[in-house]
Order: structure tokens, then C-alpha cells, then sequence
């Protein structure tokens, strides 16, 4: 796809008695969807949340499936509300749910909650400083941990340190 080209999409109307468990992709957009179908897509909601839905083609139509119901409870879908899907050109979809009231509305959203490693009592002068710089690990190919996908991505430790010891990592780091 060239850089003017505006990303492929479609809409269709939730109505629950067909689109609670699966939905079907309207054939006219078949076009856009990569020749071979992967099995999988990523919805991304406004809100932010993610959800990885099968995609199964059943005589000649392509469907989001297992996943798909999910999507729909979590952003609580009402009969004749409008979806749009913009297609990443992949296997990715953002999402927007249009209500009754013909606005964009924002659902399932991410909740973010910030936690403090310190108290007052703790800060000093240089405040909540750490140091997160990643550290290896060391791999032990006999652990058999569950949810290794064997991607060979290597794990980094990012425990933050205190203060005082990140004025000394630097002091050691200049000689």
C-alpha cells in the first residue's frame, strides 16, 4: 500500500441475534484482507483494550470468531449500534462503536493506576530517581517456564535501584 493511501475499512450494524458470537465481514471488503488469511486479528478498542479474535473462512465468507463475544460483552454492544474497522493492512483493526445518540463513543477503557515506590519520608534532594536500565539475566534452558514462547527475546531485569546506588553505578561507569 502506498503512503497516500488511505487505509482500507468497513462498517457494519451490531444486531445481537447475528453478531453476538461471530460476525461476518461483508464480502465487498474481501479485497483488502490479505491473501492468505491469518488466523488470528487484533481489535484495538478506543478505549485501548486489545482482543485478539480467530478469523475462519466458511463457505467463501470470513467471519471473526472466538474472541469475537468477548469484544461484544466488554464493550457492553446494543442492537443498531454502528462499528468501523480500519484495517492496518496485517492482521490489526481499530475499532469505533458509534450509539444511538450518532456519536463516537469510547468503551472497554484501559484503567491506569498509579502506584508510588516511596514516601515523602524516603525522596531526598534528587527526587524519585531510578534506574531502569535493562541487566541480563542469565538464560537456564533447563526451566521449562510456562508461557516460554521460545522467541528468543532474552529477559532484562528493571528493578528499580535506590538513589544511592545509582550515584555510584555513574562514578564507576566514568573511570
Amino acid at each position: 500500500m502506498a503512503s497516500g493511501d488511505v487505509l482500507p475499512r468497513f462498517y457494519t450494524v451490531f444486531l445481537s441475534n447475528i453478531s453476538s458470537n461471530s460476525l461476518l465481514i461483508p464480502r465487498v471488503y474481501y479485497e483488502h484482507l490479505p491473501r492468505r488469511l491469518p488466523k488470528t486479528a487484533i481489535l484495538t478498542g478506543t478505549g485501548g483494550r486489545f482482543w485478539k479474535v480467530a478469523m475462519m473462512s466458511k463457505r467463501e465468507q470470513v467471519y471473526f470468531e472466538q474472541g469475537w463475544g468477548n469484544f461484544v460483552a466488554d464493550n457492553d454492544l446494543k442492537d443498531g449500534e454502528f462499528l468501523t474497522f480500519v484495517f492496518d493492512g496485517h492482521k490489526s483493526y481499530e475499532v469505533s462503536i458509534y450509539g444511538r445518540g450518532e456519536c463516537k463513543e469510547t468503551r472497554a477503557v484501559i484503567q491506569v493506576e498509579e502506584i508510588s515506590d516511596e514516601t515523602e519520608s524516603d525522596n531526598d534532594s534528587l527526587g524519585s530517581l531510578v534506574d531502569v536500565t535493562p541487566m541480563p539475566v542469565e538464560e537456564n534452558s533447563d526451566d521449562d517456564t510456562e508461557g516460554d514462547d521460545d522467541s528468543g527475546d532474552s529477559v532484562v531485569d528493571v528493578t528499580p535501584m535506590p538513589v544511592e546506588e545509582i550515584s555510584d553505578a555513574s562514578e564507576n561507569d566514568s573511570s
